[in-house]
This record gives structure tokens, sequence and C-alpha cells, in this order.
């Protein structure tokens, strides 16, 4: 694996990270309200310790194949958020940065 994909990892770690230690500051970044309890769980969850064990995956495997996994998951919310944005016309600035950020973050990884 070569420097690209621990760039793309570590990223993914310190993403991982902000969502575990400050949720309702992610949340409010990326336009989520939290409802409660479970939603302040879910986000520390899925937005912290999912990035945090995908990443850290990445890096203690060490190989192109787990940096293409993660690539691809990168990948996969890129498309996911392209047809969000078409058909939802969902048009926001957040949505632009979300499209960059994921854009970019894939292609660190699937380069790796």
């Amino acid at each position: 694996m070569n420097a690209t994909g621990y760039i793309g990892a570590t990223f993914s770690i310190i993403a991982g990270f902000l969502g575990l230690i400050w949720p309702r500051q992610v949340s409010q970044t990326i336009g989520l309200q939290i409802p409660g309890r479970l939603g302040t769980s879910e986000v520390r969850a899925t937005y912290g310790g999912l990035f945090i064990g995908a990443g850290l995956s990445v890096v203690f495997i060490a190989s192109s194949d787990a940096a293409l996994v993660l690539g691809a998951a990168w990948a996969g919310a890129f498309v996911a958020r392209a047809i969000s944005f078409i058909i939802d016309k969902s048009r926001t600035k957040e949505n632009v940065a979300g499209l960059v950020i994921e854009s970019v973050m894939a292609i660190l990884l699937i380069l790796a």
C-alpha cells in the first residue's frame, strides 16, 4: 500500500474521532438533528466507531486490498449523495462539500 492509502485511512480515523467525541457538533455540521440519546449513540457509532474501525483496519492490514474496500465505501457514499443531489434536488453547500470530500477520500484509497 502506498502513501495515499495511509492518508485516506488517517483522515477516516480523524473523522471518526470527531464523530465519537463531538457527536452534536458533527451532526450539526452535516445538517442532521439528533433526536435524543439513541440518536447520539447512532452518531457516535456510525460517524465515530465505524470510521475509526475501518481506518484502523486499513492501517493495520496495510494492503492495497484493504484500502480498496474502504475506498469503495467512500465511493458508494459519493454515488448515493450524487443520486440524492439530483433526485432530491438537495443542492446545498453541505452536499457539495460532501461530494468533494467523499470523492477525494475514494480516490486516495482506491489509488493506494
